[in-house]
């Protein structure tokens, strides 16, 4: 390795250290591990009706049918809040460019920094570093014995590329090129802590690393690098490919089940080129194995022509299409976790969030520090937040979108795995959900992780910008 790549591989293993697991793993809803100031656990008696096992399908308590309907909460707005527009077409590509500056966050791939070797093979090396030790430590175990060595064998092989493709179906990202998975113990099918993310149809990647045969590739994605293996990619893009798929004129789509004449899955949180519209519907570019290729998209799909204006109505409706869809830690079957639904929701205003939900915490057009707040004043603080935008909520290990209060409780939409109820006399129970779903901010009260409220530590608002004074003279 260069000087230069050993002084960037010291710099980075500073910043990944200070994000937690390195951005390896998206949230896992209630399933992070409690910090200190938490009470212990109650010790479980020998004879004990607490259940032992996770609780699945079971319903969210304080959350009643009318709390799952985003029209419930419009509703509720002060007249013509619903429809400001909080953050202007016009002022979006100078957010994005601020949240690039956060590390961790979003990178136009074609950015000449995204190519720098130096930094390359230091990330590589930083990821492949951390997760060795943590297997030697036995804190993951692999699901393949042998399969870290062969990873690094894989790594060692690998020779330098770069060249842009399209993703065609669905394509799981691994954090270092490992076939089975990284566990911890007891072991959760559900929870491979070395899925990344997923990649939907139609993301742009650079692919900058190429393993032996061709049977791993190292992309850059924007959001989030990692390898691929034997994935469903197109050709080579040719300049020429490259811009007619970066063309400004997009087709959004604003729910998750837009599908193309062909018959392509158009997914929330992906655009693609718009050529023309008409009566009978849009004549847009999808990826084909060689490159874009023309397609439809027939009128009355729910679809946008370029991003759809930032509004309450419009992000409530947004995310709560996706009610009820499967979790998916890191992507997990092509599903959505906690940090992947937020972002998918916020692209399709343009917005460009990174991929992991510490990061989105340090993004919006401000971010507010609640960590110290009693719960009353954290409460006080959302509200007051909400009245001025839309507001994101951020504790270590999980991030959801605040939707409004009822009555005393306040509520909240995101993807989240499991949650805990107290059990008199014993452990608390955990109740697994894995989905998205309306909770409130009193889920977990009075268990060992404490409630959603007391755990708050971040604000993240999208409201508008606050004009600047004119200059004297």
């Amino acid at each position: 390795m260069t000087t230069a790549g050993r002084a960037y591989l010291r710099a980075v293993q500073v910043r990944w250290v200070a994000m937690g697991l390195w951005g390896l793993a998206a949230c896992g809803g209630q399933a992070a591990t409690p910090t200190l100031g938490q009470r212990e656990p109650a010790p479980t008696p020998e004879v004990s009706a607490c259940p032992q096992d996770p609780l699945r399908g079971t319903a969210l308590p304080g959350t009643e049918p009318r709390h799952e309907r985003a029209s419930f909460w419009i509703d509720r707005m002060e007249p013509g809040q619903a429809d400001a527009v909080l953050v202007p077409p016009q002022a979006v590509p100078a957010l994005n460019a601020t949240f690039s500056q956060v590390v961790g966050a979003w990178r136009d791939i074609d950015a000449s920094s995204v190519g720098d070797r130096a930094s390359i093979d230091a990330s590589i090396a930083e990821r492949m570093a951390y997760l060795q030790g943590e297997v030697a430590a036995g804190r993951l175990l692999e699901d393949d014995d042998g399969a870290f060595a062969a990873a690094k064998a894989v790594v060692e092989a690998s020779t330098a590329v770069d060249h842009q493709r399209l993703v065609l179906a669905e394509t799981p990202l691994a954090c270092v090129p490992l076939r089975g998975g990284l566990f911890k113990q007891p072991k959760d099918p559900d929870f491979d802590r070395n899925a990344c993310a997923s990649l939907h149809p139609g993301e742009r990647v650079r692919v900058l690393a190429r393993g032996p045969k061709g049977r791993w590739l190292y992309v850059h994605a924007g959001h989030t690098v990692g390898w691929v293996q034997d994935a469903e990619l197109s050709a080579r893009l040719t300049p020429s490919a490259i811009d007619a798929w970066t063309h400004p004129q997009r087709l959004v789509p604003l729910r998750d089940d837009v599908t193309t004449a062909s018959g392509m899955r158009l997914r929330l949180g992906v655009s693609v080129p718009l050529l023309s519209s008409s009566e009978e519907g849009y004549a847009v570019l999808v990826p084909g194995a060689q490159g874009p290729v023309e397609d439809t998209v027939r009128s009355g799909a729910a679809v946008s022509e370029g991003f759809a204006p930032m509004t309450r109505r419009a992000v409530f409706e947004t995310i709560f299409s996706e009610l009820r869809d499967p979790y998916g830690w890191g992507g997990r079957a092509g599903e959505r976790d906690c940090s992947r639904l937020l972002r998918d929701t916020m692209a399709t205003f343009g917005l460009q969030l990174a991929r992991h939900s510490g990061v989105q915490a340090k993004l919006g057009v401000r971010n507010e520090d609640v960590s110290e707040l009693e719960p009353e004043a954290k409460r006080a603080a959302i509200r007051a937040a909400a009245q001025r935008g839309v507001v994101v909520l951020y504790m270590k290990g999980h991030i959801m979108l605040y939707v409004g209060s009822d009555g005393p409780h306040d509520y909240a939409i995101s993807a989240i795995s499991e949650f805990l109820t107290p059990c008199p006399g014993g452990a608390d129970t955990t109740h697994r959900i894995d989905q998205v779903a309306v909770s409130t901010l009193a889920l977990g009260e009075g268990t060992e992780r404490t409630s959603f409220l007391e755990r708050i530590r971040t604000l993240v608002v999208f409201e508008p910008p606050t004009p600047q004074p004119l200059a004297d003279g």
